[in-house]
């Protein structure tokens, strides 16, 4: 547990006095440095708790005892040190009020200061006795101790009186000090602003002293009717000036106290627009444009004469002659106006609009600096994206028509810049990150507008056939010169320009597939010429190995995206032979790929084929992913790295073996018909298939648990690898219990041929219910085991925070999946009233029945299905005395969407319709017992096709996998009221437990949404009735990993129904009732993070039940972002043990 500053602050008070008496050189300056970054932490704190006080043994009052020590130590430096001393300690405290607190609080107040007064009159002292230097210094400390040195007389008459001194080193330390006061005194302030007006008149002052007192009117903010005083002071000073320095820096001025005040603000940006003209110098004019900057930065977009003011700047970026600076301070003013006004602007306004800005940006792009460039391929970008972002633009044919001109400009200009002049091969950085701005703008487009992936891959399609004629003709002037143009090797000789052209346009157009919800003729049409294009960089020389390799795997890629979209629509239309030909595509792609991998391989190019394979794995060619990391085992060096790349050629290995036993015939014929499955020789096949099937993903499955996960590190840099391996290897074992339940429904043997093979089957016509009940309890079972694993894959992406977008889809598919076998096999068996059973409403911790939980989490994962099937849904949940309502869900993820999620809601659409179908038919028909029979007979077999179906989806390796680093977590620490930790502690039976709890976060990433300020923590503890005294059960290894998880899931679940708001006990866990075997004691606390991620709180929890025995408290926490998104913390250390025992007596 970390120290709170008020912890540390003895220690620091004294190494402060030795190292400040210490002779060594350089010691006293190195000491002040560190005391003002620790006061400056100190700063920021909060003030102190009662736990904070328990946890760290604090008496009440000695914080404020040591940071007076310390505040009086500095001023004993300050008053008997040499000028470096007094520098070094004016100099501490003016970082301090850079970073001064605005709500007024921190170590300055004078509640905690109560010796300020002592403070002031050492520094008064040199100020008295010292020299210019020294009395400038001390002036500047009257200003850094604003806060306790505004009501006191004498260092108020110092500083006004200073303002009139000789020297400017004095008069500009006695305006920085009279600004500082006059924030917070406004009867001073009132009195300085007379004394600025007449310093800035008169003709005897310095340069130097004007502009520092033209910089003190932005001090004078405050209240409204100084800053009117003031600013109209000092409009009238700037109106009158002629000089540019100092109408600059009044410009400034008064934009600062403009900008606190919305009544100041417009006559301040018509004053701005008046020095924007060309009369003025470029100096002035670049100061307005970033002053009108500063406003309109602070939210304040809501101004006047907005047409005039866009046609002003307009007229400033179409003046070529003008500087850089001001273009650059111009486009950023239009682009804050823009982004602000486009949601109001009229739709008919808009292409007149666009066709200003994109001319302005190509001259941009046409003469100017890279800085510039950059800054309006941006606006273009934000402009753009705003613009198409609008219904009434999406909805019409307008957006379309402006999508097309932005795509059309961007990949115009990009051929602008990659056409030769000298040699092809020469590495541009500039001209490489300017396309790669470019193409980002693509990339946002077909990211956030998802009816624009067609025209966006059409229109790649004609850029790649453009880019590849214009190098087709430059091989032909250079055909005399031919050896000096080999094949560039991408990571030998480094980057070339086209080369990664080429990988950017690779991953727009995975993007694209990525959304490609519907494939029509005329979207067939592009596909087909996207797949010859990318088919000609492939064979083209001019591009290396490594982007040969992508664009073969994209080839994969969508080989793989139309086999699962004609596996889908085998369901409705059955016909193997279009599947069986994309499959034969799949195959022959992975042997081309081999070929370019084993090219780069020997030219020892093993990052970029470490890359490679990363970009197989994540788009699911295991084959090419299996011959990378095995043939990269060799190459590395490092032990941590070799054990990686070991890890992933197992990893890969396992799925390749998956993948081509899916793709294979065998994998491809396990699904029989009821026609066919009753004849002997035809269900002796199926059944040699069916079992090669269970054979290969149990191999798997052993591989995955023995092989990898038994040797991967068991602390949290591999959490999130391990995690998703661990369920990878779940899902398949539930598979397989999934295939072995069918395997004893559909083919239940009536003899053994020759040789054992088995001669045939039967179905279950000649099977009651009665013997039917262990298989439903079974499927129950195994459909109860398969949604929480769905659930736990929401707790996965509910815990990774910072996870890319292909993730949070490749991760959320699975979870659909999941769902889906789940929602199939605990509706395989359609027996009328077979959810009013009470041998099958509940399972594990659920509260509710099985059928609805089943029909309620795969709601929560559909967004695209029809109608329809959402009322058939809704009607199958419709189940008597369940008063349940959908869950909460951890993220808002409705725009997540994958090729993977689009068809999997097409094999739901099938399932639910079938389902909905044959439970009417059961209920119709089970008078009819024969019939009923029949009816069975179809949910074991819809069961089959939809595992089939839902495994030969490829399973795509999350590009998060491959970020090998700490996740997000948290470590709580408890103690008791006397501060003794609770792990040991012995309570007497019938006591409470008051806590003193710490949170502290661990391992936070850079990018987060805002700082975090408030995470949820809840406390569990259970205890048996049934048992007089309860011994913790001590689990290992996997057994441990398994029930980490699922007390985990049962907290999480309870937090997010608390930090939402409801309290009802519903979903997979639920809170223990008085009538239960066992009684749960929850107590839910609130903690307020500092900027260190540390918080405290306190509960009282009640365990006065408690029979004697040893408890473990349980805990979980979680926080919701600036979003309103829920993110779940891991836990970075278990819960405490405590033990209630009866004490003894002498």
């Amino acid at each position: 547990m970390k120290k709170i500053p008020a912890a540390c602050s003895m220690d620091w008070s004294i190494q402060l006095e030795k190292n400040l008496r210490s002779r060594k050189p350089g010691k006293s300056i190195a000491a002040l440095e560190e005391i003002g970054r620790q006061l400056e932490w100190w700063n920021t704190e909060s003030e102190l708790t009662f736990a904070e006080y328990r946890m760290f043994g604090l008496i009440k009052g000695e914080d404020k005892l040591f940071l007076n020590a310390i505040f009086m130590r500095l001023a004993d430096a300050f008053r008997v040190g040499d000028k470096q001393i007094k520098s070094g300690v004016v100099k501490l405290f003016l970082r301090m009020k850079r970073g001064m607190r605005r709500d007024g609080g921190g170590i300055f107040k004078k509640v905690k200061l109560e010796n300020y007064l002592e403070l002031l009159s050492r520094v008064k002292e040199v100020f008295d006795k010292g020299d210019v230097k020294e009395r400038a210094l001390a002036l500047l400390l009257f200003g850094c101790w604003a806060s306790f040195a505004n009501d006191c007389a004498d260092i108020r008459y110092i500083v006004l009186s200073s303002l009139v001194s000789s020297d400017v080193l004095e008069v500009k330390a006695a305006l920085f000090a009279a600004g500082c006061l006059s924030e917070l005194s406004e009867d001073f302030a009132n009195v300085f602003l007379e004394m600025l007006k007449t310093m800035v008149l008169s003709r005897e002052i310095s340069k130097a002293i004007k502009l520092a007192g033209g910089r003190a009117f932005a001090k004078m903010w405050r209240p409204f009717s100084l800053a009117d005083k003031a600013y109209k002071t000092g409009l009238k000073l700037l109106m009158d000036s002629s000089e540019d320095d100092f109408s600059a820096v009044m410009l400034i001025s008064l934009s600062r106290i403009a900008s606190r005040w919305m009544l100041l603000i417009p006559t301040q940006i018509e004053m701005l627009t008046i020095f924007q003209s060309d009369e003025r110098s470029v100096q002035v004019q670049a100061t307005s444009l970033r002053c009108h900057r500063f406003i309109l930065s602070r939210g304040d977009c809501n101004i006047p004469s907005t047409t005039g003011t866009m046609d002003k700047l307009f007229g400033i970026l179409h003046r070529s002659q003008l500087q850089p600076t001001l273009h650059l301070e111009a486009l950023r003013i239009l682009n804050e106006i823009l982004l602000f006004k486009l949601s109001i602007i009229p739709c008919i306004e808009i292409p007149e609009l666009f066709i200003k800005l994109s001319a302005v940006v190509k001259n941009i792009l046409q003469s100017s600096t890279l800085p510039n460039k950059l800054l309006a391929v941006s606006v273009l970008a934000d402009i753009s994206g705003k613009i198409l972002g609008r219904l009434d633009m999406a909805s019409g044919g307008m957006g379309w028509a402006l999508a097309l001109q932005v795509i059309s400009f961007v990949l115009d200009q990009i051929l602008l810049l990659v056409t030769p002049k000298v040699d092809i091969y020469q590495a541009d950085s500039a001209v490489e990150l300017e396309v790669k701005r470019l193409l980002d703008i693509l990339f946002n487009l077909v990211d956030n507008h998802l009816y624009l992936q067609c025209l966006m891959l059409n229109n790649i399609c004609l850029f790649i056939d453009r880019l590849m004629k214009m190098l087709n003709k430059v091989m032909e002037t250079e055909k005399t010169d031919s050896s000096n143009h080999e094949t560039a090797e991408f990571g030998s000789h480094g980057k070339p320009l086209l080369s990664n052209l080429m990988l950017y346009v690779s991953k727009i157009m995975v993007a694209c597939l990525l959304n490609l919800e519907e494939v029509d003729a005329e979207t067939s049409q592009i596909l087909d010429a996207l797949k010859l294009q990318v088919e000609n960089v492939c064979k083209c020389n001019y591009f290396g190995s490594y982007t040969g390799i992508r664009y073969f795997l994209f080839l994969h890629f969508l080989s793989t995206f139309s086999c699962m979209r004609h596996t889908a629509e085998e369901l409705i239309f059955p016909s193997r032979n279009t599947s069986l030909s994309f499959v034969n595509s799949i195959l022959h792609l992975d042997k081309f790929t081999l070929d370019y991998t084993k090219k780069m391989l020997e030219g020892n190019s093993y990052w970029y084929s470490y890359k490679a394979g990363k970009t197989a794995a994540c788009q699911g060619a295991w084959s090419t992913a299996a011959f990378i990391f095995k043939q990269l085992i060799t190459a590395v060096q490092s032990n941590s790295c070799s054990f990686w790349i070991k890890s992933l050629a197992k990893f890969s290995n396992s799925e390749e073996q998956i993948q081509l036993f899916l793709l294979s015939d065998e994998g491809m014929s396990i699904v029989p018909s009821e026609s066919n499955i009753g004849e002997r020789g035809c269900t002796s096949a199926f059944r040699t298939n069916y079992c090669n099937y269970i054979e290969n993903l149990l191999r798997a499955s052993n591989t995955l648990q023995d092989e990898i996960l038994a040797a991967f590190d068991m602390g949290h840099t591999f959490s999130f690898q391990r995690w998703v391996l661990t369920l990878r290897a779940k899902v398949l074992n539930t598979v397989v219990d999934m295939l072995k339940l069918l395997d004893k429904i559909l083919f239940i043997q009536d003899g053994i041929g020759s040789g054992g093979q088995p001669e045939g089957g039967i179905l279950l016509r000649h099977t009651s219910l009665q013997t039917l009940d262990p298989l439903i309890f079974s499927s129950m079972e195994v459909s109860w085991r398969m949604m929480k694993l769905a659930r736990e894959m929401d707790l996965l992406l509910a815990s990774s925070m910072g996870m890319d977008r292909q993730s949070v889809m490749s991760v959320s598919a699975l979870a659909l999946g999941c769902s889906l076998m789940a929602f199939t096999a605990g509706f395989a068996f359609p027996v009328p009233n077979l959810h009013s059973s009470e041998s099958y409403r509940k399972f594990g911790n659920s509260d509710g029945p099985l059928h609805a939980l089943l029909v309620e989490d795969l709601v929560g994962r559909v967004r695209h299905t029809d109608c329809e099937t959402r009322k058939y849904l809704l009607l199958l949940k419709s189940i008597p005395n369940y008063k349940g309502c959908f869950s909460p869900r951890f993220r808002n993820e409705g725009s997540y969407a994958s090729h993977e999620a689009i068809v999997l809601h097409k094999i739901c659409t099938y399932s639910v319709g079938e389902i909905f179908g044959m439970q009417n038919d059961a209920t119709r028909l089970h008078q009819d017992g024969d019939a009923g029979s029949q009816i069975l007979n179809r949910g074991p077999l819809l069961l089959l096709n939809v595992i089939s179906k839902v495994m030969l989806i490829p399973f795509r390796s999350p590009h998060h996998f491959f970020r090998v680093r700490p996740s997000l977590s948290s470590e709580l620490f408890l103690t008791n009221e006397d501060g003794q930790t609770v792990h040991g502690l012995s309570i007497s039976p019938g006591s409470h437990l008051s806590l003193n709890l710490c949170l502290q976060l661990k391992n936070m990433p850079a990018g987060m949404p805002g700082p975090l300020k408030k995470v949820y923590c809840i406390l569990d503890c259970t205890v048996q009735h049934s048992q007089t005294s309860t011994v913790i059960r001590q689990c290992k290894g996997q057994e441990a990993q398994s029930t980490r998880i699922d007390d985990m899931m049962e907290l999480n679940e309870k937090l997010l129904r608390y930090v939402v708001g409801s309290t009802e006990a519903h979903g997979l866990h639920c809170r223990a009732r008085a009538n239960d075997s066992c009684s749960v004691i929850n107590e839910y606390v609130c903690f307020e993070l500092n900027d260190r991620g540390q918080g405290f709180a306190s509960c009282l929890l009640d365990v006065s039940s408690f029979p004697i025995g040893s408890y473990r408290i349980k805990w979980h926490s979680g926080f919701v972002d600036s979003g309103g998104s829920y993110w779940s913390l891991l836990p970075a250390n278990d819960g405490p043990l405590f033990t209630v025992r009866e004490v003894e007596t002498v």
